[in-house]
């Protein structure tokens, strides 16, 4: 009898302690949902710009689910998030501003492509990333900068200073390359849906 009245009083407090636990977590999320959704979307207005210096409005663009799934296809591991139009002053537009997530080594790499109407890469901006340290985490500093101002085609990964065509290789980083792959291919697939969806209006 007393080990029943044991097991009652134990399941009570366990239940106690989840039904306190739940309610302060529920809590903690409703305090800290709003801001986590600001810094998001200021990070993400930050790689807008980033890629659209002359851009001063980013419109969204329904994103082509057929279209973006053609244009990852061949490649693993890259999706397409969303997809925004970026317009001057006077409301013309320039181009695109297309979030794309690929999986690198550690975990997914998010960042912005920007492609102008005229078929240039603008750049591509790092959103978040988590390689590792020392590695693939210098993708800001190495693979960012070969992406600027470039003719909207596919790129392909070189290693070990074996660069010889500039305007369509992309320079690994050094003991990184399938952090290196994993952005050309996500910015690959943005071209392509640039090319497929995008080009000319949809």
């Amino acid at each position: 009898m007393n080990d029943a009245k044991s097991m009652i009083k134990n399941a009570l407090v366990l239940f106690a302690i989840t039904l306190v636990a739940g309610v302060l977590l529920g809590l903690v999320y409703q305090v800290t949902k709003d801001p986590i959704a600001k810094q998001a979307k200021l990070a993400q207005d930050k790689a807008n710009m980033s890629v659209f210096a002359d851009a001063t409005t980013f419109d969204d663009v329904e994103l082509n689910a057929d279209g973006a799934a053609s244009a990852v296809s061949g490649f693993t591991g890259v999706t397409i998030e969303d997809v925004k139009e970026a317009k001057d002053a006077s409301g013309a537009p320039l181009g695109y501003v297309i979030r794309v997530s690929s999986k690198g080594y550690g975990d997914f790499i998010t960042y912005t492509v920007g492609i102008t109407n005229e078929g240039n890469v603008n750049g591509i901006s790092i959103i978040s990333i988590a390689e590792t340290p020392g590695l693939g985490m210098n993708a800001e500093k190495v693979i960012v900068p070969q992406f600027e101002n470039k003719q909207a085609q596919q790129f392909s990964v070189v290693k070990n200073g074996q660069l010889t065509s500039p305007s369509s290789q992309i320079e690994a980083i050094s003991g990184a390359t399938i952090t290196s792959r994993a952005i050309t291919n996500g910015v690959n697939a943005s071209i392509t849906y640039f090319e497929n969806v995008l080009k000319g209006g949809q």
